[in-house]
Order: C-alpha cells, then sequence, then structure tokens
C-alpha cells in the first residue's frame, strides 16, 4: 500500500486543527496557520514568530529532540506540553521533517484528535477583565455623558463628562459628530486629569446596539513622547508650541521644507553664483545630518568631507585632525578650503589644498558623487598628507643609528617566523620578503621584489586571491575581518604546496605598502587531515564487511543448524523408535542444545552488527511493557523455580504505552530478567517494576538481590564478547546478552543505566523520555 503524501503548508494553511513549523535547533516558531496562532493566543504569525519559547520547557525539548532524530519521510505521533502558552493538557500531534528556507531541517507540526470546546466569557467575566484594563477606559453616551469607567480611568481623570474632560465643549461636539460619520476617531486631544493639563490619545468606537452604551471610549498619556517629538523637530530655530495646539509642530516643519526646497530650486536655475558658507548656527535642514548617520560616518575612521550645492555639510572628526585643527566649526568655515575642493575633478588623485590661515598641503583625495538629504551631494575622501620637500642646505647626513638599529631587528624578528611574512602593494606586487616566505617558495628576495604574488601562486587560486583583494578595498566589514584563505603555491623547486593566506591593510610610513600578507605552508596539516580521512573510510569500509559477512555467515550456518536441531529434537522425542543405549541419548541431547545455543550465538551476532550499521529494522508501534514483562516472565518461570528466586512485579496503576519494538522490547526483558535469575542466589528476589517519572518519562527497572558488579567488571560486561568470571559460579553464555541488550535499548530511543554493587545486587532502568510515552 502506497504512503499517503506528507501535507505541505499549504494544504494545512486553511486547517481546522493547529500546524507549526519550528526551527528546533533555535528553538522558535517560523510559521503558523490560523488555528495554530489562536492556540498560542497570539494575533498574527508575527507576534508568534517574534514569542521566545524556554528551551527548558517540556514541548521544545521534544521538538528539538525530534528535529534530530527523525528522518525525512518518517512521521511520527507524539505528545508536546506546553504550559508557557496556557495549555493545560499535552498536545496530541503528528510530526515530520520539513526543511526551513535555508536548507535546514524542521519539524512540522500538525495537531491530531478532536478539538476541545472553547467557553464562551460570561458578562461577569467581561465586566472584570473591563475592570482590570491597564489603558484609561470608559462607556459614555450620545450626548457624551461618562456612564461607567475602569479603574486606570478613575485614577486619571474625575470628569463626569467628554465636555470637561476635553475642557472646551466645542472639541467635544467635533469629536461626537465625527463618530456619528465614521464609527471610529481617533485624535490627540488637551485633558484635564489628576496631573493637570496632559495630551493624551483618545480614541472613540461606536457601539452598534440599542442595549448597549453609545460608545467606548480609550485614553492613552503621550504627553512625554510628544514632548521628545518636538524636540526631535529639525527647524533652524526653536518653535514654541502652544500645549492647547496638536497641528503646530506639523505645519511649522512642513512650512521650513517648503523654504529649503524653493532655496534649492534657485541655486540650481544659477549655477555660477555661489552659495556664502553658513556659519554652524544658521544650518538648514538639508544640511543637518541625523545622529545614527553622523555615528556611522564617525565610525569608520575615514577621513572626509560632503560638500552639498557648494556649501559645507559635514567634516569627520578624523579630517579635522588630519589638517591640524582642533574642532570642525573652523574647518567648516574656511571658505578658501572649501573653493580649492569644488576645483577638483572627480579622476583626480593628488591635489594641493589652500587653508585661509595656514600653509597649503598635498593630500591624496578620492571625490565621489553620493545621496543626500534632497539630491546628490560631492564626498571627499582623504588619504596622508604628503610632506613638501624644504629647500635648504644640511650638512652631510649622519645615519640615524637608533632608527637603523630597530628596523633591523624587526626584520630579524619577522626572519625567524616560520611563516612567510610579506607586504604587497595596491597592485599585489611584492615590495618585501621574509625568509620565512624563502624557504617556502625557494625564491631570494630579489628574484620575486616587485613581482605580482599572483604570479607565485596556481592557476586554480587566483580568483580566489583576486576576491580576496576586492573583499579589502570594500569599506565594509570584510576589509577589518577575515579569516584568511587556503590557496596553492608555486614553489622553484618544482611541484605545489598548500598554504594558508591571511591578507590585512596597512597603516603604513611606505606610502606604497598596502598590504601586509601572512602565509603558511599547511603540507603537514593536509596530510594529517588525508590520513584522517583514508582511517574514516577504512573504518566504515571495515564495518561495512563485517556486516555483510556475518549477514552471509549467518544465512549460511542457519540451514545446516535448523537440520541439526530438527532431527535431534526427532531423536530425543523417539518419533521412529526409542533410542535404547543411555549414552547415545545423552549425546542426542546434547547435540539438540548445542544446536539451540549456536542459533541463539548466531542471531544476537547478527542483531548487533546490524544495530552498529544503523540497518536495525525496528517496526515502532504502541507497546505495553507490562504485557512485555508477563511475556518474558512467563518463559523464565521454571528457570527461576529451579533456581528458588523469586520474581516479583510492581507496575503503578493506568500505566501509558511508550512507542517501541515489541520483538525487540521482549528480547531486552528475557536477556536482563535471564540475567538477574542467573546471577541470584537461592532465596533471593528479582523485582521487576515500572512508573511514571516527575518529568512525564516511564521508568522501567530490574532489580535483584544477586551478586553484583565492580565498576570495572561493569564496563566489562558492557563490552561485546567479554564475561565476567565469578569465583565458585560457572554460567553459560557468550558475552553479548548485556552489550545486545543495551544496544536495542538505545535503538528504541530510550536511555539505558545500570548500577551495581559486589554482593548487594544490580539495578538496571529503561527511561523512556516523554516523547516516546503514550497519552491514555
Amino acid at each position: 500500500m502506497a504512503q499517503s503524501p506528507l501535507p505541505t503548508l499549504e494544504d494545512l494553511r486553511t486547517a481546522k486543527g493547529g500546524a507549526w513549523l519550528w526551527d528546533g535547533g533555535r528553538g522558535r516558531i517560523v510559521w503558523a496557520n490560523a488555528a495554530g496562532i489562536a492556540l498560542f493566543d497570539c494575533q498574527s504569525v508575527f507576534d508568534l514568530i517574534d514569542r521566545p519559547f524556554d528551551a527548558r520547557e517540556e514541548g521544545v525539548k521534544a521538538v528539538a529532540e525530534l528535529t534530530q532524530t527523525l528522518e525525512r519521510s518518517e512521521v511520527r505521533q507524539v505528545l508536546l506540553h506546553f504550559p508557557s502558552a496556557g495549555l493545560v493538557a499535552p498536545l496530541s500531534c503528528q510530526c515530520n521533517i520539513h526543511s526551513l528556507a535555508d536548507g535546514r531541517p524542521g519539524l512540522l507540526v500538525v495537531q491530531i484528535g478532536a478539538e476541545l470546546p472553547k467557553a464562551e466569557p460570561t458578562a461577569e467575566a467581561a465586566l472584570a477583565a473591563f475592570s482590570q484594563m491597564p489603558f484609561a477606559a470608559a462607556f459614555i453616551s450620545d450626548t457624551g455623558e461618562i456612564l461607567s469607567r475602569n479603574a486606570a480611568a478613575q485614577s486619571m481623570f474625575a470628569a463626569p463628562d467628554l465636555m470637561t474632560l476635553l475642557t472646551t465643549a466645542d472639541r467635544a461636539e467635533t469629536c461626537l459628530q465625527r463618530l456619528q460619520a465614521t464609527n471610529l476617531t481617533s485624535s490627540v486631544e488637551t485633558i484635564t486629569s489628576a496631573m493637570g493639563l496632559r495630551e493624551a490619545r483618545l480614541t472613540l468606537q461606536r457601539l452598534n446596539s440599542d442595549a448597549l452604551p453609545f460608545a467606548f471610549l480609550l485614553l492613552e498619556d503621550v504627553t512625554e513622547r510628544r514632548k521628545l517629538e518636538r524636540e526631535m523637530v529639525l527647524v533652524p530655530t526653536p518653535v514654541q508650541l502652544p500645549s492647547n495646539s496638536d497641528g503646530i509642530a506639523f505645519e511649522a516643519l512642513a512650512r521650513t521644507l517648503k523654504d529649503t526646497i524653493q532655496k534649492d530650486s534657485q541655486a540650481q536655475k544659477t549655477p555660477e553664483a555661489k552659495v556664502p558658507p553658513l556659519a554652524p548656527q544658521q544650518k538648514t535642514v538639508a544640511d543637518v545630518i541625523p545622529l545614527t548617520i553622523t555615528r556611522a560616518l564617525e565610525q569608520t575612521g575615514t577621513a572626509l568631507a560632503i560638500r552639498k550645492n557648494g556649501s559645507p555639510a559635514y567634516v569627520s572628526p578624523k579630517a579635522v585632525e588630519l589638517f591640524g585643527f582642533n574642532e570642525a566649526a573652523p574647518l567648516l568655515a574656511d571658505t578658501v578650503f572649501w573653493d580649492s575642493l569644488e576645483s577638483l575633478s572627480v579622476t583626480q588623485s593628488e591635489a594641493p589644498l589652500n587653508f585661509s590661515n595656514r600653509q597649503p598641503v598635498t593630500v591624496k583625495v578620492e571625490v565621489s558623487t553620493i545621496p543626500w538629504l534632497s539630491g546628490p551631494a560631492r564626498q571627499y575622501i582623504f588619504g596622508s598628507i604628503k610632506a613638501e620637500p624644504v629647500p635648504s642646505i644640511e650638512p652631510p647626513s649622519v645615519p640615524n643609528v637608533q632608527h637603523a638599529r630597530v628596523d633591523e631587528d624587526l626584520k630579524s624578528i619577522l626572519d625567524i617566523a616560520s611563516d612567510g611574512i610579506l607586504t604587497l602593494d595596491r597592485d599585489g606586487k611584492i615590495l618585501s620578503f621574509s625568509a620565512g616566505a624563502e624557504a617556502i617558495f625557494g625564491y631570494r628576495i630579489a628574484e620575486v621584489l616587485e613581482t605580482p604574488l599572483l604570479d607565485l601562486l596556481a592557476p586554480e587560486s587566483h580568483k580566489l586571491f583576486k576576491d580576496y583583494l576586492t573583499g579589502l578595498e570594500s569599506p565594509g566589514l570584510a576589509a577589518v575581518f577575515n579569516d584568511g584563505r587556503e590557496m596553492t603555491a608555486i614553489v622553484k623547486q618544482g611541484g605545489t604546496v598548500p598554504l594558508f593566506l591571511t591578507l590585512g591593510r596597512l597603516q603604513s610610513s611606505n606610502p606604497r605598502a598596502a598590504y601586509a600578507a601572512v602565509l603558511r605552508d599547511i603540507t603537514s596539516w593536509k596530510r594529517t587531515e588525508r590520513e584522517l580521512r583514508e582511517a574514516k573510510d577504512s573504518a566504515e569500509e571495515a564495518s561495512r564487511q563485517k556486516s555483510e559477512f556475518l549477514a552471509r555467515i549467518s544465512h549460511e550456518l542457519r540451514t545446516p543448524l535448523n537440520a541439526i536441531i530438527g532431527f535431534s529434537e526427532v531423536m530425543r522425542l523417539g518419533q521412529f523408535g526409542d533410542i535404547k543405549n543411555e549414552k547415545y541419548r545423552g549425546y542426542v541431547n546434547d547435540i539438540h542444545a548445542s544446536g539451540g545455543y549456536l542459533l541463539s550465538l548466531i542471531n544476537d551476532l547478527l542483531d548487533l552488527s546490524k544495530i552498529e550499521a544503523g540497518k536495525m529494522e525496528l517496526n515502532f508501534t504502541a507497546v505495553s511493557v507490562a504485557d512485555a514483562t508477563e511475556h518474558a516472565m512467563r518463559l523464565l518461570q521454571d528457570t527461576a523455580t529451579r533456581g528458588r528466586v523469586l520474581v516479583r512485579r510492581s507496575f503503578a496503576e493506568k500505566l501509558p504505552r511508550v512507542v517501541a519494538d515489541l520483538r525487540a522490547l521482549r528480547q531486552v526483558m528475557l536477556n536482563l530478567m535471564s540475567n538477574a535469575i542467573k546471577y541470584t542466589d537461592p532465596g533471593g528476589q528479582v523485582i521487576v517494576s515500572a512508573q511514571l517519572t516527575q518529568k512525564g518519562e516511564l521508568a522501567l527497572s530490574i532489580k535483584d538481590t544477586g551478586i553484583g558488579m565492580s565498576e570495572a567488571q561493569i564496563k566489562d560486561a558492557l563490552e561485546p564478547f567479554k564475561r565476567i568470571e565469578t569465583l565458585g559460579r560457572e554460567t553459560q553464555g557468550t558475552g553479548l546478552g548485556l552489550s545486545l541488550t543495551k544496544a536495542l535499548v538505545e535503538a528504541n530511543r530510550a536511555r539505558f543505566d545500570i548500577s551495581s554493587e559486589t554482593g548487594r545486587g544490580t539495578l538496571i532502568e529503561i527511561i523512556f523520555p516523554t516523547t516516546r510515552v503514550l497519552a491514555e
């Protein structure tokens, strides 16, 4: 029978039950349908996306675990509990993997089962909610009389009607007329409150019913916010705003913007007329820069100036420092400086700049056009000031011994480093070459000086190197923070060498040095990486061959073993005549027992290899741990009776079922109870119990009063083919029982815990997490 296709988001959009797409790794919901939004008490999907969840909450933990453990095509039914959303009972949901927008796996959760009826709010509940609202609210009549108000409104104002509240009857009448025409009106009004005259957002909603009051009133105090908005209005001079006017601020701003636009239009019509520079206190709106933009320009650390319509607009602190000023105001007012900038062309790179009260300087300037507040502006980015030669007769120069010694020491330090250290110009040509670089490439510095570093790299690394340089030229973070690149170098001796190259921009006294490059030979790292990869592939291949061998050999051995067991069983029962010789009868019994033991061993080996290879086929269904325990107790009752061991069961009432493979769980219980009976002295007890923990997990435990084990013996018992030798006690076994049992438990997504003490018995616990426990 073909498997039904998994639901899509479009299919679930109009579903009656809730549906959510979880980003399990981050513990957030990224999509939900209308029912899912309402279930979490949200107004829109954006409210639900913004909602944070506690990673320790049971439902969120289960979603994260399912995102990691579910296969792509697997569908699983689980219970998810979200107490933080006000959900008292867990939700029965169907889960499957669904890819997120960035390709990562997400978890699509669809609510299943009957819908719970929602209780309609009573009139008493609605009245209590109205009274406890944090906002001032009231009901009014069609004449403006205030009929009732909540607690917040009582503490805010005491006016009996709308006319008294709004201080004038005209404003109250205007609001009521608007309400008659539109059903909803909102405006900012000056109200009489307990704290005096305040500005408040007044919202009136008409109630279209004869049995209800005429309208609903909502008040929000906006006095402080309006004051802050007035302070942020960009006008040439401060404007005094009357407290009882709600439109003067916007009218003043509109008039100012209109005047500014007219001035800009006149300036564009007469380009030959130069606008005189404005003093800082005479700036127009177009020259005022928002604080966020100013901070962003200052954080770049770039010396720049901006000119708009012939007038200075901005000078960065770095430019003020570069030209030797203490503050920006004198430089903004220096008309000679701005006139020299105006004469520069876009392509000019190095030019003299003049000042009104100091010597001119030659500086590298990059000129570009940028978008500005009311049209394009001209931007100037300054480099370092070029030192001007001073004509003078100097005595014969004496070498600066100290400076030369520092340079020599620095070169010696760089030469000691095993990494290659280079300096490059803006075109990527080599200016310096350390001893480490000579050892890597095999070239002397004289052979590669002024040679592009690109010539020393393999062709497949050329594009990567060019992109690296381009990224460093950009003004973004890539120019400051980079993690290097892996490239391949061509060495003089022949062949190639893998390198790790890190580039960075330089602020050097040498005007040509633009970049510093650090090269590291990673040949040994690549060799180690290759060896580790080969070892991993070899181990995986060996595991695959082992699994294939065990599968084939078990198939080949089972056929003759089944014949041996079957024929020996016929001989044991004497179906074709009795065996009169007692020795022959004993031999037949031994053959039958040995064949059964060998077949059990082969089955255990095959199961263990399948689990290790991840190919164990498990049929997950709703399983009762009580039934699985009863099955094991019936099979082992004779063994317990012969050993005079009491086996007891203690299960909680109404124990829920778990999601597990029935055959595997029965085998687990057989192995554990058989071991407990085998290693318990006559007169001892084996107690099997199960109960729900406070976290909602199901704990199944097997406790015996046997000989117990030490820590070292527990470690050996969990290893395949290791048997624990106990003095005075010889038991048959292969050493696979406990290791296979632990593997089967973990394959069923449960946790296996063991604790023991020599002479005091052993306790083994199997913990099924909440995602594997079903609600009854």
